[in-house]
């Protein structure tokens, strides 16, 4: 049913509260390893049961859409841009999809009351995939599907019916490797399965709202825009295939952008570019100053 819509996997859980990831989420916010990311620690209670969140919740669906683009030089030569962020913004796209899924649980199911939800409300997303059979959590914290690896959009429909919940579950694959926290420029990987937001360049590129210092613009290794390091030498991201679905694929406009143009793109090609990609969220003059700082 899933797959029929265009994701590639999917999942099922039982809504109720993630007591396992009470704890680490605690630690990690009063460490304060969110950062500026002030809404992390909003509606944690949400975040950690989503009978609260979504009304006579029942069941949890969660889907995974492999995005991964190729290695385009926008994305392998700086300033480079990270792959998730070439094509229209993907929240649309997902949720969109999700709909469809949901109408289709309707006609099986019949009457069906839920929301659906794409990394922009206080859901674990990861952590639920995990739960339903997806994968697991790997030492970079992303989830890894051994079929698909890492380069994958998260979505969730949490429901108002029972829907008996997927059984099989992907044991820690990892194993002793640990290229991942090697390759981190800025030793964001303080430990398995935990990274510590401020560090992480993904972080200092989107979501830091305050000037970068001049040590971290000089960390950015060579990215304007998110990171893609640690998905890159992931032995799981090795063997995956190319996402040709036209919906999530990189725009041709973007593509085309050098990386003498992006570093001196104006505000009208910025807008004209971008405005309908991820990319529009970090704003002009903060993208500007990514790319200047990319090159330090």
């Amino acid at each position: 049913m899933a797959k029929h819509v265009g994701f590639d996997a999917y999942g099922v859980s039982s809504a109720g509260e993630l007591t396992e990831s009470i704890n680490p989420f605690n630690r990690w916010i009063s460490s304060g390893m969110n950062g500026e990311m002030g809404y992390m620690e909003r509606n944690a209670d949400k975040r950690l049961d989503p009978t609260i969140l979504v009304p006579n919740a029942k069941s949890v669906v969660s889907v995974l859409l492999n995005y991964f683009p190729g290695n385009p030089i926008i994305s392998t030569k700086p300033p480079k841009i990270s792959r998730y962020a070439l094509s229209v913004d993907y929240h649309t796209v997902i949720k969109e999809m999700l709909w469809q899924l949901l109408d289709s649980l309707r006609k099986e199911f019949g009457t069906i009351n839920g929301r659906a939800f794409v990394d922009s409300a206080p859901v674990l997303e990861r952590a639920w995939a995990q739960k339903s059979g997806l994968g697991w959590i790997g030492k970079n914290s992303m989830l890894i599907n051994p079929k698909i690896g890492s380069y994958t959009f998260l979505g969730e429909l949490i429901v108002d019916a029972d829907i008996e919940p997927s059984t099989n579950q992907v044991p820690n694959r990892c194993g002793s490797c640990t290229r991942c926290i090697d390759a981190c420029p800025t030793g964001a990987i303080i430990s398995p399965g935990n990274v510590d937001g401020r560090k992480c360049i993904s972080y200092l590129t989107i979501e830091k709202k305050s000037p970068l210092t001049l040590d971290e613009q000089k960390s950015l290794s060579g990215w304007c825009f998110g990171c893609d390091i640690c998905q890159e030498v992931c032995p799981w991201n090795s063997k995956i295939e190319i996402q040709t679905l036209p919906s999530i694929s990189p725009k041709k406009i973007v593509l085309e952008i050098n990386e003498e143009e992006l570093s001196v793109i104006s505000e009208e090609k910025f807008t004209k570019t971008f405005s309908d990609t991820p990319v529009s969220r970090s704003g002009y003059n903060r993208f500007i100053q990514n790319c200047y700082g990319s090159k330090a």
